[in-house]
């Protein structure tokens, strides 16, 4: 038998069996794409991006969730698995730990979208409409406050069937929380009694929407622990009066409990002062301990005349080639220069500044991040730390390649900079914003962790990584140089810290942005605002005051600066500064925070009377309105 006749003409045959085999191959991939398609949907995510809660889940659960996406309207992430099962598997994992939030996982709905946000009642009215009318029904513009409380008896809202299933319920608050944003109603309380909560992981995005909050009442709710608040913790930073009246978690007798919960909720709202009605701290001393008495904040802030022309130059000089051509940058670098880039993704945003959610894909610096709240070996925050020329070098190569929009829009830039005696040197810290606008030129993708990384596994991630782009997007950004005196009058950035975080738009270094700052103690204290209180409007409690610490008097004459040496003593103290502080421990105190600070006698006096004489809360305080000092404040 010949096989070259058996083979002749039956070319065509075999066509038509590859054509149709191939459409049977392909019918089964669909059959196979609709099989792994069953919805899932996360809430709880927004501590980090949304591809970190995608890669976690997959090394947590090893359950892959393909095709995310962020529903712009509700905040939720959203996915699929293979199958119902592995989604059940995901609801089991509900209550897991990231990026300092509590994940929620629940079973997606293929029509959740006519459901909330398309869908129309028997009148023609949007479901959009009905929340809008909803929100301004509930708010008082006369108290700016707004009425959350019992929501699910609202008839408009029974109505388009928002609480029929447990999956469209959890997508009410955030739905409206976007809405309110939208709207940009200015809210400073919020009553949210009566809603049978027990979690707070639907209500996540209400800090973003409303983060200088004044009061909140969450009474008759179902609160039974305090890691509930943990959604919140440093959010909702402006928080003073919290209603927790009829929950599980303020119903018990013990009185260590009580205090316990008392000291967790103080940690997660800075300037929380009324609990329940009752008075948790002095509001006065709390905003003195927290505001360092100085004029506002300016966007720039020069220790002298010399330091603005060598600063505003290197600055200027640095971004251009940074944005250009950073090889040429390595001049500044030398063998024991170190560079490090921290990432930030858990930095407030504006909920208007992440509508794209490639503000939120932080995919090109994950794996060279040093964050040291997320790293605690030692040995891998050592191998994030790049020295010498080269290492520096392929660490920039590492990032987005950028554009930073000094020259035309100086105003979104805020720059410190004064002298560090130790080395002879200058310390420039920048903040501002940049736009992405390229890919970085290496890609280091780091291996996958866990028991599956091995040389088949590891390639095959590598590889699928490498292909997909990040999306490019603004973010802000915060970098501080420790620069020294080279020879011939060139520099040496000794030092080279990087953060990056999500982009917001306001700029706290802008007057218009700013809280209303403490006078100086040279003048009476001021009384602290009157603040509307939610527990007159949502309780019968007695809204008690707190009494004001007296003022502090005022200097009687200029106090002279330190004429000695670099580095003060207690024989440095004038006469008249040793009788108003006889005690030996407050003047080892006024000269170990000179020493520190470089301030002078008459500001350094300030500084610690405002802080109680507490050496600890002086250094803070003074670093965080360092940028607001005049000159003649330093020595």
């Amino acid at each position: 038998m010949s096989f070259r006749g058996r083979g002749r003409g039956g070319y065509s045959s075999n066509n038509t069996y590859n054509r149709n085999s191939f459409s049977n191959q392909q019918q089964n991939v669909d059959a196979y794409v609709a099989a792994n398609a069953y919805p899932i949907e996360i809430m709880g995510w927004n501590g980090a991006s949304s591809q970190e809660c995608i890669n976690f889940i997959s090394r947590k659960t090893r359950v892959i969730v393909t095709n995310s996406s962020v529903d712009q309207n509700t905040g939720i992430l959203k996915g699929y698995v293979k199958n119902e099962s592995q989604a059940n598997e995901l609801l089991n994992w509900s209550g897991v730990k990231f990026a300092g939030q509590t994940l929620k996982f629940s079973k997606g709905s293929s029509n959740l979208s006519n459901q909330l946000g398309g869908s129309s009642s028997s009148t023609g009215t949007s479901t959009i409409e009905t929340i809008t009318n909803f929100l301004k029904s509930r708010y008082q513009p006369e108290i700016k406050m707004l009425n959350l409380s019992n929501v699910k008896q609202d008839p408009n809202l029974n109505a388009l069937g928002f609480f029929g299933s447990v999956s469209v319920s959890s997508k009410f608050f955030p739905a409206l929380m976007k809405i309110a944003s939208d709207l940009k109603i200015e809210v400073d309380s919020i009553d949210l009694s009566n809603n049978e909560l027990q979690d707070l992981q639907a209500l996540s995005s209400m800090a973003q929407t409303f983060p200088k909050l004044l009061n909140l009442s969450l009474q008759n709710n179902q609160f039974s622990k305090l890691k509930v608040f943990e959604t919140w913790r440093h959010k909702l930073n402006f928080l003073r009066e919290l209603i927790l009246f009829n929950n599980p978690i303020v119903q018990t007798t013990n009185p260590q409990e009580i205090q316990n919960i008392k000291l967790e909720l103080m940690k997660s709202f800075p300037k929380l002062v009324i609990l329940n009605g009752e008075p948790l701290r002095n509001e006065q001393i709390l905003l003195t301990n927290t505001t360092f008495p100085f004029e506002n904040p300016q966007p720039m802030f020069f220790q002298d005349v010399d330091l603005q022309n060598l600063s505003t130059n290197f600055i200027t000089n640095y971004l251009n080639l940074w944005d250009n051509n950073r090889a040429d940058l390595m001049i500044l670098y030398q063998n024991e220069s170190q560079f490090s880039m921290q990432l930030d993704t858990a930095h407030p945003y504006l909920i208007e500044d992440s509508t794209n959610n490639a503000n939120l894909d932080f995919g090109n610096y994950i794996s060279n991040s040093r964050n040291l709240t997320r790293i605690s070996s030692g040995k891998i925050r050592l191998n994030k730390v790049s020295i010498g020329q080269e290492q520096i070098f392929k660490s920039f190569q590492q990032l987005p390649k950028s554009k930073h929009e000094l020259a035309n829009k100086p105003n979104n830039f805020s720059m410190e900079t004064y002298k560090f005696a130790p080395l002879n040197g200058v310390i420039i810290t920048l903040h501002g914003s940049f736009d992405e606008v390229g890919q970085p030129e290496i890609i280091d993708t780091p291996p996958p962790s866990g028991p599956r990384n091995n040389t088949r596994f590891h390639h095959s991630s590598s590889n699928g990584n490498r292909g997909k782009k990040v999306a490019l997007n603004r973010k802000s950004f915060d970098r501080t140089f420790l620069v020294l005196p080279g020879p011939n009058g060139s520099m040496i950035v000794a030092s080279d810290l990087l953060l990056i975080r999500p982009y917001s738009s306001e700029t706290p270094w802008n007057v218009s942005h700013q809280q209303p700052q403490a006078q100086p103690q040279s003048q009476s204290q001021p009384q602290p605002p009157q603040q509307p209180s939610i527990a007159q409007i949502t309780t019968s409690a007695t809204n008690a005051s707190t009494p004001s610490p007296a003022p502090i008097p005022p200097t009687q004459q200029p106090i002279p600066p330190i004429t000695a040496s670099s580095t003060a003593t207690i024989s440095d103290i004038p006469p008249e500064i040793k009788t108003r502080f006889p005690q030996q421990q407050q003047q080892e105190l006024i000269i170990k925070i000179i020493n520190e600070t470089r301030l002078n006698f008459e500001y350094t006096i300030m500084l610690l009377e405002s802080s109680n004489w507490n050496y600890e809360i002086s250094l803070n305080n003074f670093k965080n309105s360092m940028g607001s000092l005049p000159r003649d404040a330093f020595i």
